[in-house]
């Protein structure tokens, strides 16, 4: 059944024509840009033929794994020289012959061969098409499709491991030690319905069965509220520095980040919309918001700006609150969701410590107060920052975590099912309730590791890769 079921997938994702041929297909595997090396790599049933045609060689002469070196050519005669190394189905990535010709990274050069590639047969290689055809030849399960994903545009060290953990099918483990006891559930169940007697079905331990389904969903639910700590790893953190004009932002942001990236002015109302920039802190990718000055204002572009600095404050994990301690101290402002537990965790100093402080200041002695013209301030937040990182992220230690929201969502359903089931036998209601959400629940499994999933979730997980990957 899984079989004709990916056969069909393939056929409709334009991978086999209607006799069951797969398609050759070609595209670069390296950035698309001047470079010392580029490789273009080949997926299909004609890769070793075409492969051979532009090394200038026999196809037999491509031996798995060995890598020969010559004169690469197109329909029109020679391109460059490089080397070419075959893998044969179906010990490759895409389980397909596939054939990897490296050459010099230029833009003409990567482009002559790609054409040549096409002359002889393949067609331009589709966005994720490659880890498409790994899938669907069963190299790598859907959560393993995703790991990739995030191990190619691993910023972090963070992001790199957790891809990295997926990758090896730890979570598709884990997944797969909670699907196999809901099948043997579900085959009892639906066993007593279609042949048992009456007896046979009051014999059924309702409370046994409630209990180990419920040790299900507590697994089930440990790993949905994983996802945040997911999240961050993979994809890092936000943190918006926010605060009244002249407050000292502009500064402290380009010494957070390392360079000149935000205007600083002594005029108030400099910054008008958001600037951004990326670092790494403790290991975690982190993504700076400097945002325009929070003040009562006529003028209506700096309004909006400050209605944007807002709303990026509340998108962010964490904020820094700077107010100018050498002036008078406003009350620290509260916009929505920052007192929920989802809110920002909100980290306050009071800025300009280099300069005499005004009267009433006391009233916040509690802010530590920072220069950001002192490398030593800069330095003490980021260990602020790293500390608050920590406190996100600890609870999950390096247990297995969700990265992907369809993740959480489908798990988070799963749960619902067995929750609902255990409802079900409790009452003492018909088998044929708990057995259905019993199937929902493992539906909704498979739908993660992808044995079924909808062809829209597909096209939006395969579409966010590369063209060649």
């Amino acid at each position: 059944m899984w079989v004709a079921h990916r056969r069909s997938l393939m056929s409709a994702a334009g991978i086999i024509d209607s006799d069951g041929r797969h398609d050759t297909i070609v595209a670069p595997a390296t950035a698309q840009a001047p470079a010392g090396v580029a490789v273009v790599r080949l997926s299909g049933p004609r890769a070793l033929q075409i492969g051979a045609k532009i090394g200038d060689r026999d196809s037999h002469d491509l031996s798995h794994g060995q890598m020969r070196f010559g004169h690469l050519h197109g329909a029109d005669g020679p391109i460059d020289e490089g080397y070419v190394v075959a893998f044969h189905a179906p010990r490759s990535f895409t389980t397909e012959h596939v054939v990897e010709i490296h050459c010099h990274g230029a833009t003409a050069v990567v482009r002559a061969i790609c054409d040549a590639a096409v002359h002889w047969g393949a067609r331009p290689a589709k966005a994720g098409e490659f880890t498409r055809r790994a899938w669907l030849g069963g190299r790598l399960d859907l959560v393993q499709a995703e790991a990739l994903l995030d191990l190619i545009s691993a910023d972090s060290d963070r992001a790199r491991q957790q891809a990295l953990a997926h990758l090896d099918g730890r979570l598709s483990s884990e997944l797969g030690s909670i699907r196999t006891p809901l099948l043997s559930v579900l085959a009892d169940l639906e066993a007593r319905l279609d042949f048992a007697t009456e007896q046979d079905v009051d014999d059924l331990n309702r409370d046994q069965l409630c209990a180990d389904l419920s040790s299900l969903v507590d697994r089930l639910q440990h790993l949905v509220q994983s996802a945040e700590a997911g999240r961050l790893r993979v994809h890092g953190l936000r943190v918006a520095l926010y605060g009244a004009p002249n407050a000292g932002k502009s500064t402290l942001f380009n010494g957070l980040v390392g360079s000149d990236r935000a205007l600083v002015h002594d005029q108030p109302g400099t910054t008008r919309d958001h600037v951004e920039a990326n670092s790494v802190v403790d290991g975690f990718g982190v993504t700076w918001v400097d945002t325009a000055g929070i003040r009562e204002t006529q003028q209506e572009v700096e309004a909006a700006g400050i209605e944007r600095a807002r709303q990026a404050a509340i998108a962010s994990d964490i904020v820094i609150w700077l107010t100018d301690r050498s002036g008078p101290m406003p009350e620290m402002p509260t916009p929505p969701g920052w007192q929920s537990d989802s809110g920002p965790v909100v980290l306050a100093y009071g800025s300009h410590a280099d300069r005499s402080a005004a009267p009433g200041t006391h009233l916040h002695h509690q802010w530590p107060a920072i220069s950001a013209l002192e490398a030593t301030d800069v330095e003490r937040i980021r260990q602020d920052i790293a500390s608050a990182i920590r406190k996100k992220t600890q609870a999950m230690g390096d247990a297995l975590v969700l990265t992907r929201a369809r993740q959480a969502r489908s798990l988070a359903m799963a749960a619902e099912h067995l929750e609902r089931a255990c409802q079900a036998l409790a009452a003492q209601m018909s088998l044929e309730l708990p057995s259905a959400d019993v199937r929902d629940a493992i539906d909704q499994l498979d739908e993660v590791t992808g044995r079924v999933v909808p062809d829209d979730v597909l096209e939006v997980i395969f579409s966010q890769f590369c063209i060649g990957k």
